[in-house]
């Protein structure tokens, strides 16, 4: 195990978050292991915006990935990369229903994840994936908490995900 240091007042906040996440995030691990994917988490001061995760970890933006959750029909997660986001428009013609942004709740229902922390990892639901992600070689989405991503290649997270390859950002 490699270590990283914290002032008091940050190991704190980095333990109500770990507590609050730690159910998810060992979900994850768990669900990357059983498929044997070589993946790196990258533990991280509390993110809330792509900016502040890719200050926090060193990633440029276009390769931190976004799980977000539509409602339409059914419940959809949809992977993005931080520098862009989804065209409603474009994901109601891939669906042939309308569609809006979950909210927290829903979001938790969907996925069992929190916003934030939600991983494309181990979900239940219809997933796609922004085509333009496939031109990365490496990408950071969540890994269960707003304090923990995973490092993953960009061929492994199409595998272990299964998505439908769609173009639907804006």
């Amino acid at each position: 195990m490699k270590g990283f240091t914290q002032t008091p007042e940050e190991m704190e906040e980095f333990a109500e978050f770990i507590e609050e996440d730690i159910e998810n995030v060992q979900r994850v691990i768990g669900e990357l292991m059983s498929e044997d994917i070589d993946a790196e988490f990258m533990v991280h001061a509390k993110a809330e915006t792509v900016e502040e995760s890719a200050e926090n970890t060193d990633m440029e933006a276009e390769n931190i990935i976004k799980t977000l959750v539509f409602i339409g029909e059914e419940p959809v997660a949809v992977l993005c990369p931080g520098d862009t986001s989804v065209s409603e428009e474009k994901l109601e013609k891939i669906l042939g229903s309308e569609v809006r942004m979950a909210k927290p709740g829903e979001v938790t229902e969907a996925t069992g994840y929190i916003v934030g922390g939600v991983s494309p990892f181990d979900l239940d639901i219809k997933v796609l994936m922004e085509e333009s992600i496939l031109e990365k070689e490496r990408v950071k989405p969540a890994a269960g908490s707003r304090v923990v991503g995973v490092s993953i290649n960009v061929d492994d997270l199409k595998e272990i995900t299964d998505p439908d390859i769609v173009d639907v950002s804006r």
